[in-house]
């Protein structure tokens, strides 16, 4: 026996050591499908004309996949496979029109060549429910949700239309039972589990009698109670029969559908048809940038571009805008337009979040992607100190403001997560890889998000993406590795080969508006603006009830705040400031006797408001700062300067020119000076002052009064007078009457 167990113990190190076991460790190559598989994912909510761009793809889809099943002469029908991916809410927001358009395409004898299976990684809600109960089978991950279809309808009130669509493809696919999809849609449908010889089946409550005549009922159960939305878990669905297979993600569905992995392409829903177009971002984003891009999307939107590159090489620059940039390339439609972010060197910071917004990242294989890696210098004295604590202070501030961007608005639109977003701004962020135990599913995130999920004991913590205390930065191949790029290329020309573009894609550039706009905020026009913005309302002032210099000027003063608003470092709140505070100059000059606190205080919003319409920063916290500063108050103090010579030159030569006599008031001659002073000497009213009169006219703050039976110019002293109302003199110098409203004698 021991001579037989050694013997046994020695074969079996043999074959352990033998080519023949090494070979089983070895990946085994998948076999291929004996089935066509195709993937195409649906970005939901589905708006404008997303379901007409969808239509012909699947349909080209389809088309190819029936052609290579029939010469391959596969005995399974081609698999169609429609991954709904929702980009916030759950697809909340999906319009019924386009949804009912494309689930009555899928339900249709034209899609019957192919079988159709919806793959619902993560929950929908809203009528984008529709177009899974449309297809012949749904895979869902245990987790995910479908249902609450009728919070898309804002009023709550359900037409028949609504109610008869989910009905008609309920009973079409016979994918999901039909008192199922009407619970998902009418809030007042009851849902009862029953029953009975021939099995489980779901019925509304409305029904119940009729049912129970028809055969005998078991028992009864209530799923959906009345005055609730049904929503159904993957668990839920698998349990009820409507879900064929639980999965969540590719690998997971491939293996229920009983494919390779690899068998599972995606199908790029715009290929093959693209029109498109790059956009540059180099050097620092700032806010006149941002509006610049978002100027030219919105133009290629317009001319229906479906391909939109994003060529980055930038190390960030402002949070705000570049939070701001992020979001607007996160809202765009992935069913119209596909954005395609191309880094050959760098994206840091804002540009990284850029970056990430877009649908796909090709990134070169050295280029990197992340924070700023933050180097302060030491402070030379006590100031640079203090005035390097406050930029700390006050950048540490600015970067708490853009995560909470990141984490409520970004975040909910990007497939990324929020704390990997806020690792781009943020150095201070540890980002871990997350493994969720049961599906398999991995993301990087940071602690407190983990700590956020609906089953947080249920990820496993693992590796950090760098080492502690250091900033996130990746590389390009290690971005493709961990599934943040989609590839990387050696060249421009790699990418085009990537996307199949025959052509470089033109380059865009700010139409003549823009320019235009750019052009008035410089600094070398922006002075001239407001030069001839105060000097048309000098004008108007010297001849007033003319309106030229008022139109004038107040067309230059829009154009200085339009063209500011437009570059991005003016808001309401400069034009607020602009106007109050002519206003309070306009009250102490036409209203107000003397010159004090309205209008100091409105000269002081006025030259604020411009000073501030012409900055990025409330405070200034570098150099850059500073000179950005200068340059504004220059400006300020140049127009300033350029009216004080222009009013000297007007009054001088102005009421002697002929296209302009009739616009400035003549000066006196010295002789017509002497006679007009004359006159007003000869003239005394100081023998009415404490005298009580009416005024004759509006005093607006001039006008006329009968005082002493006589009919006399005077002028209200604190507020403007009504005719009929009752004064007193309080001041009389030579002819220049003041007087005060008082009580009737």
């Amino acid at each position: 026996m021991p001579r037989m167990a050694s013997s046994v113990v020695l074969l079996l190190a043999l074959i352990a050591a033998s080519p023949l076991v090494a070979a089983v460790d070895q990946p085994v190559p998948a076999e291929p499908a004996d089935v066509q598989v195709a993937l195409v994912r649906v970005h939901l909510p589905l708006t404008g004309n997303a379901d007409q761009v969808l239509q012909s793809t699947i349909s080209r889809v389809r088309d190819r996949l029936v052609d290579s099943a029939t010469s391959n002469q596969d005995q399974r029908r081609p698999l169609l496979v429609l991954q709904l991916d929702p980009h916030s809410d759950g697809g909340k927001g999906s319009q019924f029109e386009r949804v009912l358009s494309l689930a009555r395409f899928l339900s249709s004898r034209e899609m019957a060549s192919v079988k159709t299976v919806a793959f619902v990684p993560r929950s929908i809600r809203g009528h984008s429910t529709l177009l899974a109960i449309s297809c012949e089978e749904i895979v869902m991950a245990p987790e995910a949700t479908l249902g609450e279809a009728g919070v898309d309808e804002a009023d709550g009130s359900l037409g028949q239309t609504v109610l008869g669509a989910y009905q008609e493809i309920a009973e079409s696919r016979r994918t999901m039972p039909v008192a199922l999809a009407l619970g998902m849609i009418d809030a007042s449908a009851e849902v009862l589990q029953i029953d009975t010889e021939q099995g489980v089946e779901f019925v509304l409550q409305r029904d119940f009698d009729r049912t129970q005549e028809q055969r005998e009922i078991l028992s009864e159960k209530t799923i959906v109670p009345a005055g609730t939305l049904a929503s159904f878990e993957g668990r839920d669905g698998r349990e009820f029969g409507f879900v064929k297979f639980l999965a969540s993600d590719r690998q997971g569905l491939a293996r229920a559908l009983k494919v390779p992995a690899a068998a599972i392409l995606e199908e790029d829903t715009l290929a093959g048809e693209w029109q498109p177009i790059i956009i540059d971002i180099k050097g620092p984003i700032t806010p006149r940038m941002v509006n610049r891009i978002e100027t030219m999307l919105r133009t290629a939107m317009e001319q229906r571009l479906n391909w939109v590159g994003l060529r980055i090489d930038s190390s960030g620059g402002d949070l705000a805008a570049s939070v701001q940039l992020a979001t607007t390339l996160a809202k765009l439609d992935a069913n119209s337009v596909r954005t395609v972010a191309y880094v050959p060197a760098e994206a840091r910071g804002g540009a990284a979040l850029a970056a990430l917004s877009c649908d796909q990242l090709i990134m070169h294989p050295e280029a990197r992607l992340g924070a700023v890696e933050i180097v302060a210098a030491e402070p030379a004295n006590e100031l640079e100190r203090q005035l390097q604590d406050q930029a700390e202070q006050d950048e540490v501030a600015q970067r708490e403001a853009a995560k909470t961007s990141i984490r409520e608005s970004l975040g909910p639109l990007s497939e990324q997560s929020w704390s990997l977003l806020s690792a781009m701004i943020d150095p201070g962020t540890e980002l871990f890889q997350y493994r969720d135990k049961t599906t398999g599913e991995t993301r990087w995130m940071s602690e407190e998000e983990a700590a956020e999920q609906r089953n947080p004991a249920g990820w496993q913590k693992g590796a950090p993406l760098v080492e502690a205390n250091e900033p996130v930065v990746i590389g390009g191949g290690q971005a493709a590795q961990i599934g943040l790029a989609r590839q990387t290329v050696e060249s421009f020309d790699e990418l085009k080969q990537l996307f199949r573009l025959q052509e470089d894609p033109p380059v865009a550039q700010p139409n003549w508006a823009l320019e235009f706009v750019e052009a008035l905020a410089s600094p070398s026009l922006a002075w001239i603006l407001l030069l001839v913005g105060f000097y048309g309302l000098y004008i108007e002032l010297r001849a007033p009830g003319i309106g030229v210099g008022a139109f004038v000027g107040s067309v230059s003063l829009l154009l200085f705040f339009w063209s500011q608003y437009l570059n991005g470092t003016a808001g309401w709140l400069e034009v607020i400031l602009f106007f109050t505070g002519m206003i309070f100059i306009m009250m102490e000059v036409f209203v107000l006797p003397g010159f004090g606190i309205f209008g100091l205080g409105g000269g002081a919003m006025v030259i604020a408001s411009i000073v501030l319409a012409s900055l990025t920063f409330v405070r200034p916290h570098s150099e850059k700062d500073l000179e950005e500063l200068t340059t504004s108050v220059g400006t300020l103090a140049l127009a300033i300067f350029g009216v004080m010579i222009c009013a000297l030159v007007s009054r001088r030569y102005l009421p002697e020119a002929p296209l302009f006599r009739h616009l400035v008031l003549a000066r006196l001659k010295p002789e017509e000076r002497a006679e007009l002073e004359d006159r007003e000497m000869m003239v005394d009213y100081s023998h009415l002052l404490g005298k009580r009169g009416v005024a004759a006219t509006h005093l607006r703050p001039s006008g006329k009064a009968e005082i002493e039976h006589q009919l006399i110019d005077v002028i209200a002293e604190a507020e403007p007078l009504d005719r009929g109302t009752p004064l007193e003199v309080v001041d009389a110098h030579a002819s220049r009457v003041v007087v005060r409203a008082t009580e009737p004698a």
